[in-house]
Protein backbone atom coordinates (compact mmCIF):
# COMPACT_ATOMS: atom_id res chain seq x y z
CA UNK A 1 0.00 0.00 0.00
CA UNK A 2 1.57 3.43 -0.80
CA UNK A 3 1.47 6.73 0.56
CA UNK A 4 0.22 10.00 -0.23
CA UNK A 5 1.95 12.24 -2.24
CA UNK A 6 0.49 15.43 -1.25
CA UNK A 7 4.03 17.46 -0.44
CA UNK A 8 1.94 20.61 0.49
CA UNK A 9 3.23 19.86 4.40
CA UNK A 10 6.82 20.03 3.69
CA UNK A 11 8.69 22.63 5.53
CA UNK A 12 10.99 23.66 3.43
CA UNK A 13 13.62 26.57 4.71
CA UNK A 14 13.85 28.59 0.88
CA UNK A 15 10.36 29.14 0.15
CA UNK A 16 9.53 32.60 1.48
CA UNK A 17 5.40 33.66 2.54
CA UNK A 18 4.98 33.93 -0.57
CA UNK A 19 5.24 30.55 -1.75
CA UNK A 20 3.82 28.88 1.38
CA UNK A 21 1.89 25.94 0.64
CA UNK A 22 3.80 24.98 -2.69
CA UNK A 23 6.68 22.26 -2.16
CA UNK A 24 7.93 22.93 -5.97
CA UNK A 25 8.52 26.42 -6.22
CA UNK A 26 11.65 27.57 -7.19
CA UNK A 27 13.02 28.66 -4.00
CA UNK A 28 13.52 32.27 -3.51
CA UNK A 29 15.28 32.26 -0.23
CA UNK A 30 18.25 30.07 -1.31
CA UNK A 31 21.38 32.33 -1.45
CA UNK A 32 23.40 31.97 -4.73
CA UNK A 33 27.12 30.20 -3.63
CA UNK A 34 30.18 31.48 -4.24
CA UNK A 35 31.08 29.04 -7.04
CA UNK A 36 31.63 30.78 -10.68
CA UNK A 37 30.74 34.86 -9.11
CA UNK A 38 34.29 35.12 -9.60
CA UNK A 39 34.28 34.19 -13.20
CA UNK A 40 31.09 35.67 -13.98
CA UNK A 41 31.59 39.18 -13.18
CA UNK A 42 35.32 39.08 -14.55
CA UNK A 43 33.62 37.83 -17.71
CA UNK A 44 31.47 40.72 -17.85
CA UNK A 45 33.59 43.66 -16.65
CA UNK A 46 37.05 42.52 -18.68
CA UNK A 47 37.08 42.57 -22.55
CA UNK A 48 40.33 42.13 -23.09
CA UNK A 49 40.58 38.65 -23.89
CA UNK A 50 38.29 39.14 -26.59
CA UNK A 51 41.11 41.37 -28.74
CA UNK A 52 44.07 39.70 -27.43
CA UNK A 53 45.09 35.89 -27.99
CA UNK A 54 46.34 34.75 -25.10
CA UNK A 55 48.54 31.68 -24.64
CA UNK A 56 48.82 29.19 -21.89
CA UNK A 57 52.46 28.72 -19.88
CA UNK A 58 52.95 25.44 -18.86
CA UNK A 59 56.25 23.62 -17.76
CA UNK A 60 58.20 26.83 -18.72
CA UNK A 61 57.53 30.54 -17.49
CA UNK A 62 58.26 32.33 -20.81
CA UNK A 63 56.82 32.53 -23.81
CA UNK A 64 58.52 32.97 -26.98
CA UNK A 65 57.77 34.48 -30.49
CA UNK A 66 60.45 34.79 -33.26
CA UNK A 67 61.15 37.54 -35.53
CA UNK A 68 62.30 37.87 -38.73
CA UNK A 69 62.90 40.50 -40.82
CA UNK A 70 61.65 41.23 -44.71
CA UNK A 71 62.80 39.72 -47.78
CA UNK A 72 65.03 41.43 -50.29
CA UNK A 73 64.44 41.45 -53.80
CA UNK A 74 67.52 41.76 -56.67
CA UNK A 75 67.71 41.98 -60.17
CA UNK A 76 68.72 38.71 -62.20
CA UNK A 77 71.42 39.14 -65.15
CA UNK A 78 71.55 36.76 -67.47
CA UNK A 79 75.08 34.61 -66.50
CA UNK A 80 75.50 36.02 -63.01
CA UNK A 81 75.10 34.18 -60.22
CA UNK A 82 72.87 36.08 -57.76
CA UNK A 83 73.89 36.76 -54.36
CA UNK A 84 72.29 35.51 -51.03
CA UNK A 85 70.44 38.46 -48.87
CA UNK A 86 70.91 38.07 -44.85
CA UNK A 87 67.36 37.30 -43.08
CA UNK A 88 67.64 39.06 -39.80
CA UNK A 89 66.42 37.05 -37.11
CA UNK A 90 65.53 37.85 -33.37
CA UNK A 91 62.40 37.29 -30.95
CA UNK A 92 60.74 38.70 -28.28
CA UNK A 93 59.11 37.14 -25.34
CA UNK A 94 57.11 37.53 -22.32
CA UNK A 95 57.47 35.89 -18.80
CA UNK A 96 54.89 35.04 -16.01
CA UNK A 97 56.50 35.36 -13.00
CA UNK A 98 53.61 36.89 -10.22
CA UNK A 99 50.94 35.70 -8.91
CA UNK A 100 48.17 38.59 -8.32
CA UNK A 101 45.82 37.54 -5.64
CA UNK A 102 42.92 39.09 -3.76
CA UNK A 103 41.65 37.68 -0.39
CA UNK A 104 39.12 38.29 2.48
CA UNK A 105 38.56 36.18 5.20
CA UNK A 106 35.38 36.13 6.59
CA UNK A 107 34.81 34.86 10.84
CA UNK A 108 32.86 31.96 11.35
CA UNK A 109 30.21 33.59 13.60
CA UNK A 110 30.10 36.91 11.75
CA UNK A 111 29.64 34.21 8.50
CA UNK A 112 26.49 33.10 10.47
CA UNK A 113 25.03 35.86 11.96
CA UNK A 114 25.73 37.84 8.18
CA UNK A 115 21.52 38.02 6.43
CA UNK A 116 23.23 37.91 3.35
CA UNK A 117 25.82 35.78 1.23
CA UNK A 118 28.92 37.20 2.24
CA UNK A 119 30.87 35.03 0.60
CA UNK A 120 28.98 35.39 -2.87
CA UNK A 121 29.89 39.27 -2.99
CA UNK A 122 32.96 39.15 -1.96
CA UNK A 123 33.14 37.20 -5.34
CA UNK A 124 31.66 40.06 -7.21
CA UNK A 125 34.24 42.04 -5.75
CA UNK A 126 37.09 40.16 -6.76
CA UNK A 127 35.84 39.83 -10.07
CA UNK A 128 35.49 43.40 -10.72
CA UNK A 129 38.72 44.59 -9.03
CA UNK A 130 40.48 42.30 -10.91
CA UNK A 131 39.27 42.80 -14.52
CA UNK A 132 39.98 46.30 -13.94
CA UNK A 133 43.60 44.82 -13.56
CA UNK A 134 44.20 42.57 -16.21
CA UNK A 135 42.60 45.02 -18.93
CA UNK A 136 44.75 47.79 -17.20
CA UNK A 137 47.88 45.48 -17.86
CA UNK A 138 47.15 44.92 -21.11
CA UNK A 139 46.11 49.11 -22.45
CA UNK A 140 49.78 49.93 -20.22
CA UNK A 141 51.16 47.48 -22.61
CA UNK A 142 49.10 48.37 -26.11
CA UNK A 143 50.62 52.24 -24.52
CA UNK A 144 53.92 51.42 -24.89
CA UNK A 145 53.63 49.46 -27.96
CA UNK A 146 52.70 52.31 -29.92
CA UNK A 147 55.62 54.51 -28.31
CA UNK A 148 58.07 52.73 -29.67
CA UNK A 149 60.55 54.17 -32.22
CA UNK A 150 62.16 51.95 -34.57
CA UNK A 151 65.94 52.27 -35.10
CA UNK A 152 66.47 52.59 -39.45
CA UNK A 153 67.43 49.18 -40.57
CA UNK A 154 70.95 48.06 -39.99
CA UNK A 155 72.11 50.97 -38.19
CA UNK A 156 72.31 51.07 -34.01
CA UNK A 157 69.55 52.55 -31.83
CA UNK A 158 69.92 55.89 -30.84
CA UNK A 159 68.92 57.27 -27.75
CA UNK A 160 64.48 56.65 -27.37
CA UNK A 161 65.03 53.88 -30.26
CA UNK A 162 64.64 50.22 -30.32
CA UNK A 163 66.49 47.96 -32.86
CA UNK A 164 64.24 46.03 -34.67
CA UNK A 165 64.91 43.24 -37.56
CA UNK A 166 64.38 44.78 -41.17
CA UNK A 167 61.06 45.94 -42.73
CA UNK A 168 59.70 46.05 -39.05
CA UNK A 169 58.60 49.02 -37.83
CA UNK A 170 57.65 51.46 -34.79
CA UNK A 171 54.04 52.46 -33.19
CA UNK A 172 51.68 55.62 -33.92
CA UNK A 173 51.59 58.27 -31.80
CA UNK A 174 49.87 61.32 -32.56
CA UNK A 175 50.09 64.23 -30.04
CA UNK A 176 47.40 66.72 -29.90
CA UNK A 177 48.52 70.32 -30.63
CA UNK A 178 47.39 72.54 -28.12
CA UNK A 179 45.75 71.95 -24.09
CA UNK A 180 42.35 70.90 -24.35
CA UNK A 181 42.20 69.79 -28.04
CA UNK A 182 41.01 66.34 -26.54
CA UNK A 183 37.66 68.54 -25.72
CA UNK A 184 36.93 68.77 -29.58
CA UNK A 185 35.28 66.20 -30.77
CA UNK A 186 36.59 67.26 -34.86
CA UNK A 187 40.11 67.33 -33.50
CA UNK A 188 39.75 64.41 -31.36
CA UNK A 189 38.51 62.69 -34.56
CA UNK A 190 40.89 63.88 -36.78
CA UNK A 191 43.55 62.76 -34.78
CA UNK A 192 42.21 59.00 -34.27
CA UNK A 193 41.58 58.82 -38.07
CA UNK A 194 45.62 60.35 -38.95
CA UNK A 195 46.74 57.18 -35.86
CA UNK A 196 44.69 54.49 -38.34
CA UNK A 197 45.99 56.23 -41.27
CA UNK A 198 49.94 55.83 -39.88
CA UNK A 199 48.95 52.58 -39.45
CA UNK A 200 47.73 51.78 -42.37
CA UNK A 201 50.50 53.53 -44.01
CA UNK A 202 52.52 50.35 -42.49
CA UNK A 203 50.58 48.18 -44.76
CA UNK A 204 49.09 46.80 -42.03
CA UNK A 205 45.19 46.00 -41.80
CA UNK A 206 42.85 47.23 -39.46
CA UNK A 207 40.97 44.07 -39.48
CA UNK A 208 39.98 43.04 -36.03
CA UNK A 209 41.09 46.14 -34.18
CA UNK A 210 39.44 48.35 -31.34
CA UNK A 211 39.62 51.80 -30.57
CA UNK A 212 39.74 52.58 -26.55
CA UNK A 213 39.03 55.11 -25.33
CA UNK A 214 38.13 57.34 -21.90
CA UNK A 215 34.44 58.38 -21.13
CA UNK A 216 35.08 61.84 -21.81
CA UNK A 217 36.33 61.37 -25.21
CA UNK A 218 34.13 58.90 -26.03
CA UNK A 219 30.98 61.41 -24.70
CA UNK A 220 32.72 64.06 -27.00
CA UNK A 221 33.18 62.10 -30.36
CA UNK A 222 29.58 61.49 -30.11
CA UNK A 223 29.25 64.92 -30.79
CA UNK A 224 31.31 64.18 -34.40
CA UNK A 225 28.15 63.55 -36.62
CA UNK A 226 31.29 61.53 -38.39
CA UNK A 227 30.96 58.33 -36.43
CA UNK A 228 29.06 55.53 -37.23
CA UNK A 229 26.12 53.81 -35.74
CA UNK A 230 26.16 50.20 -35.90
CA UNK A 231 23.50 47.61 -34.79
CA UNK A 232 24.88 44.53 -33.21
CA UNK A 233 23.39 41.23 -31.64
CA UNK A 234 23.66 38.41 -29.67
CA UNK A 235 24.77 36.14 -32.64
CA UNK A 236 21.04 34.96 -33.17
CA UNK A 237 20.59 36.64 -36.23
CA UNK A 238 17.55 37.77 -35.62
CA UNK A 239 17.70 40.40 -33.26
CA UNK A 240 19.53 43.65 -32.37
CA UNK A 241 20.35 44.00 -28.64
CA UNK A 242 22.37 47.24 -28.87
CA UNK A 243 24.46 49.76 -30.80
CA UNK A 244 28.07 50.19 -30.85
CA UNK A 245 29.63 53.32 -32.19
CA UNK A 246 32.85 53.23 -34.97
CA UNK A 247 35.46 55.56 -36.09
CA UNK A 248 37.87 54.44 -39.19
CA UNK A 249 35.83 50.87 -39.38
CA UNK A 250 36.97 50.07 -36.01
CA UNK A 251 34.26 49.42 -32.55
CA UNK A 252 34.70 52.69 -30.01
CA UNK A 253 34.99 50.91 -26.24
CA UNK A 254 34.70 53.60 -23.27
CA UNK A 255 36.83 52.36 -20.70
CA UNK A 256 38.29 53.88 -17.34
CA UNK A 257 41.27 51.64 -17.72
CA UNK A 258 43.30 53.91 -19.37
CA UNK A 259 46.00 55.39 -17.33
CA UNK A 260 45.44 58.85 -16.01
CA UNK A 261 48.72 59.15 -13.57
CA UNK A 262 51.87 57.99 -13.81
CA UNK A 263 51.79 54.30 -11.82
CA UNK A 264 54.96 53.28 -9.94
CA UNK A 265 55.59 49.97 -8.03
CA UNK A 266 52.94 48.26 -10.68
CA UNK A 267 52.09 44.70 -8.64
CA UNK A 268 53.60 42.36 -12.32
CA UNK A 269 56.26 45.13 -12.75
CA UNK A 270 60.18 43.73 -11.16
CA UNK A 271 63.59 44.39 -11.53
CA UNK A 272 63.85 40.95 -13.66
CA UNK A 273 60.91 42.83 -16.51
CA UNK A 274 62.68 46.42 -15.76
CA UNK A 275 59.53 47.45 -14.24
CA UNK A 276 57.80 47.37 -17.55
CA UNK A 277 54.28 47.79 -16.19
CA UNK A 278 55.07 51.04 -14.38
CA UNK A 279 53.33 54.15 -16.32
CA UNK A 280 55.35 57.54 -16.93
CA UNK A 281 53.95 61.22 -17.17
CA UNK A 282 54.05 60.63 -20.82
CA UNK A 283 52.60 57.79 -20.99
CA UNK A 284 50.23 59.03 -18.62
CA UNK A 285 49.05 61.64 -21.56
CA UNK A 286 47.28 58.98 -23.61
CA UNK A 287 43.62 59.49 -24.36
CA UNK A 288 42.79 57.60 -27.02
CA UNK A 289 44.42 53.43 -27.51
CA UNK A 290 44.09 51.82 -31.37
CA UNK A 291 44.97 48.28 -30.88
CA UNK A 292 45.15 45.36 -33.53
CA UNK A 293 45.20 41.78 -32.27
CA UNK A 294 49.17 41.32 -33.43
CA UNK A 295 50.32 44.23 -31.31
CA UNK A 296 50.58 42.54 -27.92
CA UNK A 297 52.17 38.78 -27.24
CA UNK A 298 50.40 37.44 -23.94
CA UNK A 299 50.34 34.22 -21.61
CA UNK A 300 49.26 32.83 -18.62
CA UNK A 301 50.52 30.39 -16.31
CA UNK A 302 47.37 30.22 -14.05
CA UNK A 303 44.09 31.31 -15.28
CA UNK A 304 41.83 33.35 -13.04
CA UNK A 305 40.96 30.75 -10.31
CA UNK A 306 38.65 30.88 -7.09
CA UNK A 307 38.48 29.19 -3.81
CA UNK A 308 36.79 29.16 -0.48
CA UNK A 309 38.06 27.10 2.57
CA UNK A 310 37.42 27.16 5.55
CA UNK A 311 40.26 26.99 8.42
CA UNK A 312 39.29 24.74 11.69
CA UNK A 313 42.07 26.34 13.68
CA UNK A 314 41.65 30.06 12.40
CA UNK A 315 37.66 29.78 12.79
CA UNK A 316 37.60 31.79 10.00
CA UNK A 317 36.45 31.09 5.95
CA UNK A 318 39.37 31.88 3.52
CA UNK A 319 37.60 33.43 0.17
CA UNK A 320 40.40 33.62 -3.04
CA UNK A 321 41.13 34.73 -6.36
CA UNK A 322 44.04 34.69 -8.61
CA UNK A 323 45.76 34.82 -11.85
CA UNK A 324 49.43 34.72 -12.75
CA UNK A 325 49.47 36.25 -16.20
CA UNK A 326 52.12 38.73 -18.50
CA UNK A 327 51.94 41.21 -21.41
CA UNK A 328 54.23 42.81 -23.83
CA UNK A 329 54.76 44.75 -26.93
CA UNK A 330 54.42 42.67 -30.02
CA UNK A 331 54.10 43.84 -33.28
CA UNK A 332 54.43 47.94 -32.25
CA UNK A 333 53.16 48.97 -36.07
CA UNK A 334 49.75 47.27 -35.08
CA UNK A 335 49.29 49.91 -32.03
CA UNK A 336 48.92 53.72 -32.14
CA UNK A 337 47.89 56.63 -29.33
CA UNK A 338 46.55 59.78 -29.66
CA UNK A 339 48.49 61.60 -26.36
CA UNK A 340 46.98 65.42 -25.09
CA UNK A 341 49.45 67.80 -25.82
Amino acid sequence: MGYPTDSTGLSRSGLSLAAVGSATTVQPLHVEQYGGQVEGTFAKKSFMKAYVNIKSIRGTDTVTNARIGQATLQAVTPGVRPDASVAQFDNVKVKVDTIVLARNNVALLDDFQAHYSVRSELGVEHGKTIGKFFDEAFIIQAIKAALIVAAPDNQSPQAGETALPDGWEGGTAITLGTAGDESDPDLLQKAIEDVCEGIELKDIDLDGGVILCGPTEYYTLLRNDRLINSQYSLGNGDVAEGMVLKSCGLPLIKTNRIPKAAITGHFLSNTGNGSAYDVTAAEAKTKVVVMLPKALLAGETIPLTSKVYYMDSELQWFIDSYLSFGVTPNRAEHAGVVLAA
